[in-house]
């Protein structure tokens, strides 16, 4: 293992294939910038001993500044009453977890084979395999148990115990039911523009969610639609965000968000971030004139009624309500796996500039979510 560089990969591969060494089983990742790779080498065609082999594997340390080492290794046939158990755990991250799931399945004899973990932005993702042939308990007490055991911490259990290297699709829903736009962020903006302190904070959440959507499109009537792309130019996902939703989508998963906001900003981030589906509110545009109208559209879906999303992707993507999993903002400081830098600068100037007035930035607090209550 060690830094991780373009060409690793063939550097160690490259000369084992020159000494007639058969790479059979090979595993292989990086790590917050630490390659970790595995292999199998299979000598019986090679000329080389052992003190070849290992005098290979040093020339490729001094090449590459890895840390290599090798063991003998002798393959265990796999059983033919072998029976695994694919475990995955979802939900808001928190320390304890992994090691919690991990003393469970040992406790009943249930080995893990393969694991893969993605903790980013208050949001924990793993994936184990799991050898349960010599479980010390039926699998269905297993699943009860371990599912049980993980609600305890808020973490959704699903299992998959058939064709589990066909990995069933599974879809994550972002619900974020307040604002994208930090608290201090918006005191800045309320300090730098002049806007009415109470004015802003009702601007933001309220016992209903629809009238502050309508306020807010009504204060939003004739913003131009440059000035909208401007600022939402300006907005950019954290690196957590953008390595938890790119990892997402290699383990196989459908991302999706639903948002109280509008839709212009909710599109904004579905195609910045490449998700696969995002739900907002959609505002009234005028395509002549090139601004913002003044109402919101109603549409069909009812774009921020969770309810009426998952309807729409259980039947969109032919799945079981079970292959859905909802991740909310209740009870968060920040909206957890999904979380945005506003950059002021540009902001203000378009405030500055007079391209957005005081109503409009009103209605810009309310445009990347509210919250209800």
């Amino acid at each position: 293992m060690g830094a991780d560089a373009v060409g690793l990969v063939g550097k160690i591969a490259a000369p084992l294939a020159r000494a007639n060494g058969n790479i059979v089983d090979l595993r292989q990742d990086v790590l917050h910038g630490l390659f970790t790779f595995y292999m199998v080498v299979d000598l019986t065609e090679s000329d080389l001993d052992v003190a070849g082999f290992e005098s290979i594997l040093a020339a490729i340390s001094d090449d590459t500044g890895l840390k290599i080492s090798a063991d003998p290794y002798s393959p265990a046939p796999r059983s033919a009453d072998k029976k695994d158990l694919l475990v995955i755990l979802i939900g808001k991250d928190k320390p304890g977890i992994i090691a919690a799931s991990a003393e469970m399945l040992g406790k009943y004899n249930a080995n893990i084979e393969f694991a893969k973990t993605i903790g980013r932005e208050g949001v924990f993702l793993m994936e184990l395999l799991t050898d349960v042939s010599h479980a010390s308990i039926p699998v269905e007490n297993l699943q009860r148990t371990i599912r049980q055991n993980m609600a305890a911490m808020d973490i959704e259990t699903l299992f998959q115990d058939e064709h589990v290297f066909i990995k069933r699709k599974r879809i994550l829903v972002f619900h974020i039911g307040s604002s994208f736009m930090a608290p201090d962020v918006v005191d800045e903006i309320v300090a730098q523009t002049g806007l009415d302190v109470e004015q802003a904070a009702a601007a933001r959440s309220g016992k209903t969610v629809l009238p502050l959507i309508e306020k807010a499109a009504l204060r939003l009537e004739g913003l131009p639609l440059d000035a909208v792309d401007t600022i939402l130019q300006g907005i950019a996902p954290t690196a957590g965000s953008v390595e938890l939703i790119q990892t997402l989508k290699v383990m196989g998963y459908k991302v999706a968000l639903v948002s109280n906001g509008f839709s212009f900003f909710t599109d904004y981030l579905r195609k910045r971030l490449d998700l696969d589906y995002a739900f907002g509110i959609p505002i009234e545009v005028d395509d002549d004139a090139r601004m913002l109208g003044g109402e919101i559209v109603a549409d069909e879906l009812g774009s921020h009624d969770v309810d009426a999303v998952l309807a729409h992707l259980i039947e969109l993507e032919g799945v079981e309500a079970a292959d859905i999993t909802t991740l909310s903002d209740e009870g968060c400081d920040r909206p957890p796996g999904i979380r945005l830098s506003f950059d002021l600068d540009v902001l203000l100037r378009c405030f500055n500039e007079r391209t957005v007035s005081k109503e409009n930035m009103l209605g810009l607090l309310s445009s990347f979510g509210v919250r209800q209550g």
